[in-house]
């Protein structure tokens, strides 16, 4: 009985071992990645539908920089392999067209417009012209399949630019990509809590949701929902590790003055943190 208990006790410490090394973040650089802290990031821009200004549009992104916000934007590769600034996998909400932005050139992507005004997708290399350094953005890789191939074009793109980045995805293979090729450049596994799923779906958003996913990206920082961080993997990412977390997505003052207090970053939308702004 003994020996049958010591060899549950051996297994059960193993198997702690293994959740611990599978979610540890990759924490060396972390003041690194607390440099970006000062900073409030307009998620997808400072964008205002009451004005005008659509999410992901340049007119947009200027205002977060003329207001004085870094940026969260997102990108996905057209079928003609240019990147683009977008956030959802189709065009369905945005432009009314149900394609993806994978299955469109990005000369077809340009006859459309945003929410009905008068602004089209950008390229990233305009955003990145129209920012040139002024406020450190936060690029989100959109990644609808297994598929990397975004990964190298967007990283030979962004060896020219001279502003401050960082590089986050829900999809923890480009982040792999990125920790393989270019691990000087910092990186973020973005999580949640999902709604009900099933098959496959159902155990990847359990992994991402666990930051289980952590053993391929090895993340320098965390952007997590702030809603849904009771669960296991991520208190002990944020006490036992003390990853840098970018809290998402803080849509008023009160939630975003106890989220400032609580984690590293904010990534805000449809209010004004600062009162001068």
């Amino acid at each position: 009985m003994g020996l049958i208990l010591l060899i549950i006790l051996l297994i059960a410490a193993a198997v702690v071992l293994l959740y611990l090394w599978a979610i540890r973040p990759d924490t060396r650089r972390k003041q690194h990645c607390l440099s970006f802290a000062r900073w409030d990031f307009a998620h997808r821009g400072l964008w205002n539908m009451d004005r005008g200004i659509p999410e992901n549009s340049l007119p947009a992104f200027w205002q977060a920089v003329r207001h004085g916000f870094a940026i969260e934007l997102d990108v996905h590769l057209t079928k003609d392999q240019k990147i683009v600034v977008f956030h959802d996998d189709t065009l369905k909400r945005m432009c009314r067209l149900d394609r993806t932005v994978e299955s469109l050139t990005y000369e077809e992507l340009s006859r459309y417009r945003l929410l009905n005004t008068d602004c089209r997708i950008p390229l990233l290399q305009e955003v990145l012209k129209l920012v040139n350094g002024r406020v450190p953005l936060l690029i989100e890789l959109k990644l609808p399949t297994s598929s990397t191939a975004l990964c190298p074009l967007l990283d030979r793109m962004l060896e020219t630019y001279r502003g401050q980045y960082l590089i986050e995805s829900f999809n923890s293979l480009g982040l792999l990509w990125y920790r393989r090729h270019r691990p000087e450049i910092l990186r973020g596994q973005l999580a949640s809590r999902y709604g009900p799923a099933r098959g496959l779906t159902a155990l990847l958003q359990k992994l991402s949701t666990s930051l289980i996913v952590n053993a391929a990206s090895r993340p320098d920082f965390v952007a997590y929902n702030y809603k849904h961080t009771r669960g296991l993997g991520f208190r002990l990412n944020h006490w036992l590790f003390k990853v840098p977390v970018f809290a998402w997505t803080i849509r008023s003052r009160s939630a975003y003055q106890q989220c400032r207090t609580r984690f590293s970053a904010v990534i805000f939308e449809n209010f004004l943190p600062k009162e001068n702004a």
